[in-house]
């Protein structure tokens, strides 16, 4: 058996299995994506998966671990082909992952890794020929970055991943939102600026106002799973924030969080407030959450969480529901959370953004901090 690292090739061609190879415990779910010479998924083969097990005249899946692939049976429009793997609960696969085709195998090794998808193997023509690669780039964010990444129908990733579909509303509640919102966001590149997923649920236009600049928004992608949604504006913003490059958050450190809070009541303008991180973890020890005291309102959410260097350390995401924790007869203000700066850092290189990272971490003080903040806050607002 000639066992391959990343990045080795070697010629292949007519038909061959690939096979998930030993590893122990609960194995990940293979796919199979075709693109085309744009790299993008192509039009004459849609993706196919080991849950469905459709079968086509070039492809089919034996059993959940075993794909069938004839090469040479493949459209002329198909460039290249994609096995992934990737964990049905959008969680960290974990384990090593082994993937043997005749004489060869490559193994990822995702023990230590957070990545709940990876692309084992790459498949491409070459001079006539086809040739293999191995890969074992990872994604964070699962399926839905690879989907994002090449242009797959985000409903073939909802359909793969149970917990990603939205729940069904109770009786009584409301469907989708109608109207106009607003929420915050943050430029995190000069074309691309983060907020929640949930400001732009819903959403038919999207407007960012970056230094009361209006600039018309296109989502690339909104992660439901975790909150988090990138949009790209064609006119660069004045500022990007810069991320801590410290690992880890400091329980009781100072913070500041910036937004749109309340927009039509409080003013147009940017509001500042102050406050401490008060635990590391979110509800039911969410990890990738944690919890802090700066007071936010509606609005807030996407905006900016900084420490006292100016630097980006996460993103305002929800408040613990007062009335309901009042209906237990408990009491509780100001409870606040926000998503790590890990997460979104591994968010962005889903999508190959490379993020500024600070140097330093000298103290500036809060009024330094706003000051300084100022050209990288953006308003959201929505048209649903």
């Amino acid at each position: 058996m000639r066992d391959l690292v990343a990045g080795e090739r070697a010629a292949i061609s007519g038909a061959g299995m690939f096979a998930l190879a030993g590893g122990g415990g609960d194995p990940p779910t293979l796919a199979l994506i075709a693109l085309g010479a744009d790299r993008r998924v192509s039009p004459v083969f849609a993706p196919i998966d080991a849950v469905t097990r459709e079968m086509r005249p070039a492809a089919r899946f034996e059993d959940a671990a075993r794909l069938h692939v004839a090469l040479d049976e493949m459209p002329g429009a198909v460039e290249r082909l994609l096995l992934i793997a990737f964990d049905r609960g959008n969680r960290p696969i974990g384990r090593a992952v082994a993937v043997e085709l005749g004489d060869m195998r490559f193994a990822a090794d995702l023990r230590t890794r957070p990545d709940a998808a990876v692309i084992l193997i790459e498949c491409y023509r070459h001079q006539g020929g086809w040739r293999i690669a191995a890969n074992g780039q990872g994604f964070a964010m699962g399926l839905s970055a690879i989907a994002a990444a090449y242009g797959i129908d985000h409903d073939w990733v909802m359909r793969l991943i149970p917990r990603l579909q939205p729940p069904e509303a109770p009786d009584g509640e409301r469907g989708p939102r109608a109207g106009t919102s607003s929420g915050s966001g943050v430029a995190v590149e000069r074309h691309h600026i983060l907020t929640n997923a949930h400001v732009v649920e819903d959403a038919r236009v999207v407007t960012v106002q970056a230094r009361g600049r209006p600039l018309a928004a296109d989502t690339v992608f909104a992660d439901r799973r975790n909150d988090l949604a990138l949009l790209r504006v064609e006119a660069p913003v004045a500022g990007i924030a810069q991320f801590r490059s410290e690992v880890g958050l400091h329980l009781g450190e100072d913070v500041v969080a910036l937004g749109f809070p309340l927009q039509g009541l409080l003013g147009t303008g940017p509001q500042a407030s102050a406050g401490n991180i008060a635990a590391l973890t979110g509800i039911g020890n969410d990890s990738s959450l944690f919890q802090f005291t700066a007071p936010i309102a509606s609005g807030n959410s996407g905006g900016p969480i900084l420490d006292m260097a100016g630097h980006l350390i996460g993103l305002v995401c929800s408040s613990l529901n007062l009335d309901r924790v009042r209906q237990t007869g408990a009491s509780a203000e100001n409870i606040n959370f926000g998503i790590k700066g890990a997460m979104i850092l591994s968010f962005l290189d889903s999508f190959g953004i490379e993020p500024q990272m600070a140097h330093g971490n000298a103290v500036i003080g809060r009024a330094a901090v706003v000051r300084q903040a100022r050209d990288m806050i953006a308003r959201v607002t929505c048209e649903c």
